[in-house]
């Protein structure tokens, strides 16, 4: 047994601050299911899915959770969340299981960091993170559990442990020896200084000639694009808790003096005067509470703290329980609701909502006409889609929100949006559309007469010309570029940095002297007009400095050898992973039945697959029964309802075979 009492009056910041993110959340995540909460999972799934076998040995729920706990303890709970928000939910699994292989191979190699080895790095990342932070020990050390304190010290071994797993990997200094990195090194940090001739379509733009006639023709064989799309308009109204503080206080009045205490410690822990004035006015009781709460309500109106005080005590939910006022404001909205579908079924008409609204003295808004590439409804923004508002007609014009109370007090309100108009898809006419005919037409015109002066200046390049020769024979302008990385970024000398990519792409590919072709490019939105060509002469590559080399190199030997090394180490570890580790899939029945799992019956059948391996399945009913469907975690590979079946095992899976009565014919 460690004795962490003594290692604390030994160094008193011991656990006070941890460094590494390994231990983000640690104090939380000792906690009972704290673990599974904070990455949205639960210990359900882990009891009834099984949970492979590694070595030949099933895998305990034990060793299962000490891997979970060593992954999050190594990434914390907060990076792990956003990753598996990225990766989705078997990342995690991914992740649990390689932990479980490295943990088998320490103990396959007697790789057993010592506790003392664990506690002479916590204690030098402590002693700068204390330093840095300003805090000390007692902050964070008296909330935690003997456990957590215990798991830091595993978890450092863990790490200890599986970096001496890597060296004897014979991949932990990395496999690119300093000549290969330097080699890349000089590759990538090479500068290239160019010029080029650039062609815009606007430097044409004022030899196009347009009239009336050339117009039309344009707006004839371009209709579509001036075309107007379908748009709505919604009106709705919204029922603000905000609204209902008269009739929540009524209600508060109301309660028993447990459930005023209740509120009011909720709204104001730990002051107890508050909390005893369960007897009192509520305008007394905001007298009071002016008085108590000074850092809160110094220098404010006694008006301006009222309407505080009672928005908080009206809306503020207690455990399950939503506040006062946002259960008065759910109350209104749904006898509101109730009367425009009683209306509305009667007659449905589009300004139903509108007229229940001023006969009962409802506020209605409307939202701006609405097109479908809108990402949102204005004024229901994150409850209503565009796609919800185009799937209305007259006969279903009414959209619900809230259909149910939340205990949050920031909740959205309850809302009724109603379909109010429709302004379907039209063509403009040439008269309407003139204007955008016009711009368009000029630029298309523009970019032919750029094609041909771009087609000109090759074909003079292509007769041996020099490229400042052709730019002086078409008035071009050539232009210095450089010098630049090959890596990215901005390229000094180019005005128009929508080409640098492109640019950058055709030097890279160029010798020393060498002219490229004739790139055609476009720099806006519309990609399928390329407004814009070029040609780019590479006329020099210059090596990066000594003084730079010097300077940077040995960092990036370190990075470039630590790539290396995991992409090493994550080869490896895959392969004693597809070695070690089988995942588990489960076949059950649901009724009278069984399901026979390659060829063998259920007691016979194999529990443990490697990754991505076909099991193929057959659900044989007994008499007076029939085979309904599949269902499971795991997706079958044919039809749901396909008796004779196949999966595909990539995860500790299952599925199970529904089994019914057959109705007799």
């Amino acid at each position: 047994m460690i004795d962490f009492q003594k290692i604390r009056n030994k160094q008193k910041w011991l656990f006070g601050i941890i460094a590494i993110p390994v231990i983000i959340g640690f104090v939380i995540m000792f906690t009972p299911d704290a673990t599974d909460t904070l990455l949205g999972r639960n210990n359900q799934r882990e009891q009834q899915v099984n949970l492979g076998e590694i070595n030949g040995e099933p895998v305990t729920i034990d060793k299962w959770q000490n891997a979970k706990s060593i992954v999050i303890g190594r990434y914390g709970a907060e990076m792990l969340n956003r990753m598996i928000n990225q990766l989705g939910n078997d990342y995690l699994d991914k992740m649990i299981i390689d932990t479980l292989v490295e943990i088998e191979m320490l103990e396959k190699y007697s790789i057993r960091p010592t506790t003392s080895d664990a506690l002479d790095i916590l204690v030098e990342q402590i002693k700068s993170e204390a330093l840095r932070r300003g805090m000390t020990s007692s902050e964070v050390s008296q909330s935690m559990t003997k456990q957590a304190e215990a798991s830091l010290i595993r978890l450092q071994k863990y790490l200890i442990g599986t970096e001496q797993l890597r060296r004897l990997a014979g991949i932990a200094t990395g496999l690119v020896s300093e000549k290969e990195a330097e080699i890349q090194y000089r590759e990538e940090n090479e500068k290239y200084q160019a010029e080029a001739v650039i062609l815009s379509h606007t430097n044409y733009l004022p030899l196009v000639q347009m009239d009336d006639n050339a117009l039309k023709t344009y707006y004839t064989n371009s209709l579509s694009r001036y075309r107007i799309s379908e748009s709505r308009q919604l009106s709705y109204v919204t029922f603000q808790p905000t609204n209902f503080l008269a009739q929540a206080e009524a209600k508060y009045l109301q309660l028993s003096d447990s459930d005023k205490r209740a509120l009011l410690t909720e709204c104001w822990p730990g002051t107890t005067g508050i909390t005893n004035q369960v007897g009192v006015a509520v305008s007394d009781l905001v007298k009071y509470i002016v008085t108590v709460q000074t850092n809160e309500f110094e220098g404010m109106k006694i008006e301006d703290a009222a309407v505080q005080i009672r928005e908080k005590l009206f809306t503020t939910p207690v455990e399950l329980k939503a506040g006062l006022a946002v259960v008065e404001a759910y109350r209104a909205g749904v006898d509101f609701q109730q009367s425009l579908q009683t209306t509305y079924a009667a007659k449905p008409t589009l300004d139903t909502l509108e007229k229940v609204a001023l006969l009962q003295n409802v506020e209605v808004k409307t939202t701006p006409p609405l097109r479908r590439d809108l990402p949102f409804v204005p004024g229901l923004q994150n409850r209503v889609n565009p796609s919800d508002v185009f799937a209305l007609s007259e006969t279903n014009a009414l959209i619900v929100g809230a259909s149910g109370l939340s205990s949050a007090a920031n909740a959205d309100p309850f809302f009724i949006a109603s379909l109010k108009k429709v302004m379907p898809a039209r063509d403009r006419t040439f008269a309407e559309a003139k204007s955008l005919v016009s711009e368009d037409y000029k630029k298309a015109e523009s970019i032919k007469l750029l094609k041909e002066a771009g087609d000109k200046m090759k074909q003079s390049i292509n007769n041996e010309k020099s490229l400042a020769d052709v730019a002086k024979e078409n008035n071009f302008k050539v232009i210095k570029i450089g010098p630049f990385a090959s890596s990215g970024g901005s390229i000094e000398g180019l005005d128009q940095p929508g080409l640098s990519e492109d640019v950058r792409t055709q030097v890279l590919g160029l010798e020393v002297g060498a002219i490229s072709e004739l790139i055609t490019s476009s720099t806006d939105n519309d990609v399928t007009d390329h407004e814009v060509a070029f040609v780019v002469k590479l006329n020099e590559k210059l090596p990066v400095s000594k003084e730079v080399y010097e300077k940077d190199f040995p960092a990036y030997l370190k990075q470039t050898r630590a790539r290396s090394a995991a992409a090493g180490y994550n080869s490896w570890l895959q392969e004693k992973r597809n070695k070690l580790y089988r995942f588990s899939f489960n076949a059950y029945s649901e009724g009278e039945g069984e399901v026979e799992v390659d060829g063998k019956s259920p007691d016979l059948a194999s529990k443990y697959f490697e990754s991505d391996t076909v099991v193929a399945l057959v659900a044989k009913p007994k008499p007076g029964y029939k085979f309904k469907e599949w269902s499971g975690r795991l997706l079958v590979r044919e039809s749901k309802t396909n008796a004779s079946n196949s999966v595909l095992v990539n995860g500790n899976s299952s599925v199970t075979a529904t089994f019914v009565p057959a109705i007799p014919q």
